[in-house]
């Protein structure tokens, strides 16, 4: 008996709800050929016209598929997220705005599932339905079947979906911490088992640059070419070939390392109680770094009081939609109800004020000054993100 592929099997043996094989089938080729497009175009989103033309293109791919091999009730059960793509985080508002679109007005279109051979599904398209559906109390949701076929390994699948720094903000930072470790012992195998000491790795080479005064350099380097950043990096003498392999794969995606070191990786070390948190209603990090500062020893508790103490604070600061400086003066004020002792006056911002009006900047060629001017503007945009998440 010759051997059939999946589209074949989809389409021939696939109970479908209208109960009917469609007499014409689409073209497989333009059917990839969309997917292709599809994904592609989800990696580069930028405009409101980028997003009108990729929800056509997913309507067509729904609406070819759907011809292919009809539609289908599947089970939340069995679906799982795409393993290539980096976000795994939505903010909890997104979903239950869904979830109550869901209850209104029913599933409209339906999901795009890759059948795999365990008799599961991947999800193609539709990642925010799924999560939606379980808040809507649905246990199954329509879907059409894209073929499976594989294209590229999965290292470089999942590294093709990373976004650059320049498009940094599409995802969480826990999401993109983990994307970048990620890819850095995708990159290099002997840092796989050693991927905790990979913010350190980058921490000490930052403190080379600043050594041999490059950090200002970083600014101008990041959005230079592969080659020119290269050979930066051979000028700087680094102690370990980890060292210089993590700045060039941050530099080559177009982030700033130093941002990177005081930013996202940061996230990484929060409990996990807090990430836990954080996978289910999207809190914001910097709400969850002022968060795990409720540690046992902080609190003068025991581990499993203060874990509670943490959950709880999260999802209060979510459910109140509490600002930035609303979460710090919380954290301060649980700090202060179990262990008074330890709260002493904040006056870390008020040594930075000082040192920044005693700069001085006259002895400084031209040179010196646009580079110290870069620095600047650098952590400027920092503060900003900042006081939006305050």
């Amino acid at each position: 008996m010759p051997k059939r592929n999946l589209a074949d099997l989809i389409q021939s043996e696939g109970a479908n709800l209208n109960g009917s094989t469609p007499a014409a089938t689409p073209d497989t080729d333009s059917i990839k050929q969309l997917e292709a497009d599809i994904w592609q175009r989800k990696q580069t989103l930028t405009s409101d016209r980028d997003r009108q033309l990729l929800e056509k293109q997913i309507e067509e791919l729904t609406q070819q598929l759907s011809q292919l091999s009809g539609e289908h009730l599947v089970e939340l059960s069995l679906l799982e997220p795409d393993p290539y793509q980096p976000r795994t985080i939505f903010p909890k508002q997104l979903i239950q705005e869904r979830a109550e679109s869901l209850r209104r007005n029913g599933q409209i279109s339906p999901i795009i599932l890759i059948p795999l051979s365990t008799g599961r599904y991947r999800i193609f398209d539709g990642a925010v339905r799924n999560l939606a559906a379980t808040h809507a109390s649905l246990t199954n949701l329509r879907a059409v079947f894209l073929p499976y076929h594989d294209s590229l390994d999965d290292a470089t699948r999942f590294e093709k979906q990373l976004v650059t720094g320049k498009d940094a903000e599409k995802l969480h930072d826990l999401d993109l911490a983990n994307g970048l470790i990620r890819i850095i012992s995708d990159r290099f195998p002997d840092l796989k088992d050693r991927q905790l000491e990979i913010p350190n790795i980058l921490n000490n080479a930052l403190y080379q640059l600043k050594k041999v005064g490059k950090t200002p350099e970083l600014t101008k380097i990041r959005v230079a070419s592969v080659e020119e950043q290269s050979q930066w990096l051979d000028t700087i003498g680094f102690q370990s070939i980890e060292a210089q392999n993590i700045m060039a794969i941050l530099l080559d995606r177009q982030f700033n390392p130093a941002s990177v070191a005081s930013n996202i990786f940061p996230i990484l070390a929060i409990s996990d109680d807090l990430k836990a948190v954080i996978q289910s209603t999207g809190l914001e990090s910097s709400k969850a770094r002022e968060i795990n500062k409720l540690t046992a020893t902080a609190l003068n508790v025991k581990e499993p009081v203060a874990q509670r103490i943490r959950i709880q604070t999260a999802e209060q600061v979510v459910e109140e939609e509490k600002s930035l400086s609303a979460t710090r003066e919380l954290v301060k004020q649980l700090l202060q109800q179990h262990n008074p002792a330890l709260v002493q006056p904040d006056i870390q911002a008020e040594k930075i004020i000082r040192q920044l009006q005693n700069l001085s900047f006259d002895d400084l060629d031209q040179k010196q000054l646009k580079e110290i001017r870069a620095v600047f503007r650098e952590r400027v945009k920092e503060l900003d993100q900042l006081i939006k998440g305050a």
